[in-house]
């Protein structure tokens, strides 16, 4: 390659002038080369140029042969390349992985993957969900590759590259290497306890990049910097947070802002991700998937609407999604939230912070972390696992500090009544609440408490903290939002024009009337019946007083309606008496409660 030659590792961003001096130096024809620079042929073109696009241009047939296999070995040699690697997953058959992505899978940070299970200690309740991230990441790295290229050849009118294809693969298939041990209770609960706050995973698989970068080099494969931060972005969002309201993404611009959609779609929960777990879980727990992804990938269009680029999907499709949402509601009800499962979480949860101060991991400089500090330094994170049970549980401690000895004795103890079956049990659970609660979360978490202690004080039982309080909280993806109605479609006779699906044009069969609910649940973590049964009435005692001022609440607001509804009757109807105005509003109300209600 002659000094002035464009690096063929970067053809993809190549201009009209790179990709003439590049066919130049292959030997092509300056008559050819002047026809592909009129047409202002790219890099970016190159996948999607053909021999019958070639010979409309009037080259001659040898000479479109030539061209055409000569792009063809460029993207094969610095992209694609034919020696991909096989595997044979359970759920969506030989998934074959190319070059970058096989060297990224062969870096001990994302075969750290093997040894998280993907559903944590659901494991303990669902034999059979001995799945680990490892296969998960390889799943969604294959549905995103098959989703975008399905884009790539349908919509060439945007432009999709093969490098925009390796940076979606890339995300999909990093996107989960910042979980921690036991995946979404060292997230959301352990690191909580011992006040390192919210641990957001998808902010340290983005740290976690730079570390592979380093290993394998993502430049070897045609990725430059700003292909980096794209990837980042995939996975979690804007690198910078901007007070500006325009396109906060660096990576790509705003035109090809439907690729963010593909891995982690925020807009509506409807991704690549998310197809995979609902299908690998439901296989490993027995549990039915009415979801089929094949579908949507087959009615799924770009479209640009009101300056907005989405991926949209056929109006016929939406009870797919509504199966889709509901699967992973009832996965979240009955795997994810079991009771027994929170139950075991909360113990581990006590291992970690009883072991915390004591089991460290050496930082990048050489300096030791404990559990909770890992966070902070890759180098000692990645060396945190799901063996990590089993390390506390056999390290050794008859020569240590005795406030280690004790905390340590205390942690190994658990664990082991964990292993006995001698477990934190649910004493309570409430029906179905008010979702409108979410923001008094801890509120009502302490109040319960409350009532448990005063229940102790009045038996003459001391408060050990024997109890945790649990709020919990199942929905569709988006809270009390049905995520269908963030999601565009288009008709079979306007497949160019895209609308947002309105509740009204959904079968009233198939649409819930509300999307999210919440249940309140006390753990025991003593086997003492007298204390269980104290905790139990207490809990029955609060919610018989909770339910009392929610029905007076509601009285108060259907009185309300009703004299609402009298006071517009008597406008209407000056003549009317009393008695029939208020028979008559109470009859309309009792006819449209169901209106009022949703």
């Amino acid at each position: 390659m002659s000094a002035n030659s464009p690096d063929p590792k970067s053809w993809c961003s190549w201009n009209v002038e790179e990709l003439s001096l590049w066919l130049k130096g292959q030997g092509v024809t300056e008559s050819v080369v002047g026809i592909l620079k009129d047409e202002k042929v790219e890099g970016k073109h190159i996948p999607h140029v053909t021999m019958e696009m070639l010979m409309v241009k009037k080259i001659m047939f040898k000479d479109c042969l030539q061209i055409q296999e000569m792009f063809e070995k460029l993207q094969q040699k610095h992209l694609k390349s034919n020696q991909m690697k096989i595997y044979n997953d359970p759920i969506h058959g030989h998934i074959e992985v190319n070059p970058a992505c096989q060297a990224i899978i062969d870096t001990p940070i994302f075969q750290r993957l093997r040894f998280l299970k993907q559903l944590g200690m659901v494991y303990y309740i669902y034999p059979g969900a001995a799945h680990n991230r490892f296969e998960h990441s390889l799943g969604v790295y294959h549905l995103a590759g098959k989703f975008v290229r399905q884009l790539q050849q349908n919509h060439p009118e945007h432009d999709i590259t093969d490098v925009d294809v390796l940076c979606v693969e890339i995300a999909a298939l990093c996107h989960d290497l910042g979980h921690g041990p036991f995946s979404h209770m060292f997230d959301s609960i352990f690191l909580k306890e011992v006040n390192k706050g919210q641990h957001n995973h998808e902010k340290v698989s983005v740290q976690l990049i730079d570390e592979i970068d380093k290993l394998v080099d993502l430049t070897n494969f045609g990725l430059k910097s700003v292909d980096i931060s794209f990837i980042k972005e995939l996975i979690g969002g804007p690198l910078e947070v901007s007070g500006s309201q325009g396109w906060p993404y660096v990576g790509r611009d705003e035109e090809k802002s439907f690729l963010y959609e593909i891995v982690c779609n925020k807009r509506n929960g409807n991704d690549v991700n998310t197809w995979d777990y609902l299908a690998r879980d439901c296989h490993h727990l027995g549990f039915n998937n009415n979801f089929d992804y094949n579908r949507f990938l087959m009615f799924a269009r770009v479209i640009e609407e009101d300056g907005e680029v989405q991926i949209c999907i056929r109006d016929k499709e939406i009870p797919n999604l509504y199966n889709m949402f509901y699967t992973r509601y009832t996965l979240h009800k009955y795997a994810y939230h079991h009771k027994v499962n929170f139950g075991l979480e909360i113990m581990l949860t006590d291992v970690l912070k009883l072991a915390d101060k004591h089991m460290t991991f050496t930082g990048s400089d050489g300096k030791e972390l404990s559990i909770s500090e890992c966070i902070e330094d890759m180098k000692a994170y990645i060396e945190l696992n799901d063996n990590i049970l089993f390390k506390i549980l056999h390290h050794n401690v008859l020569e240590e500090h005795p406030q280690k000895r004790d905390d340590l004795e205390k942690a190994k103890e658990i664990i082991n009544r964990m292993f006995r079956r001698d477990l934190y049990t649910c004493v309570w659970e409430s029906p179905p609440i008010l979702s409108q609660l979410r923001s008094r979360k801890k509120f009502l978490e302490e109040e319960v408490g409350a009532i448990i202690s005063k229940h102790y004080e009045e038996k003459n039982l001391k408060n050990n903290d024997d109890y945790v309080v649990q709020a919990l909280f199942l929905d569709f993806g988006m809270k009390s939002e049905n995520p269908v109605e963030r999601l565009k479609v288009f008709s079979k006779r306007t497949p160019n024009q895209a609308r947002y699906f309105t509740k009204a044009e959904c079968s009233n069969i198939l649409r819930p009337v509300t999307f999210d609910e919440m249940h309140v649940r006390v753990y025991s973590k003593t086997s003492d019946h007298v204390r269980r049964q104290t905790v139990t009435e207490a809990c029955l005692a609060w919610y018989k007083v909770w339910q009392e001022t929610q029905d007076r609440q509601k009285k108060h607001e259907e009185e309300e309606m009703v004299s609402d509804i009298q006071q517009l009757i008597q406008e209407q109807f000056v003549d009317r008496q009393q008695d029939d105005v208020i028979k008559l509003a109470q009859n309309i109300y009792k006819k449209f409660k169901p209106l009022f209600k949703s």
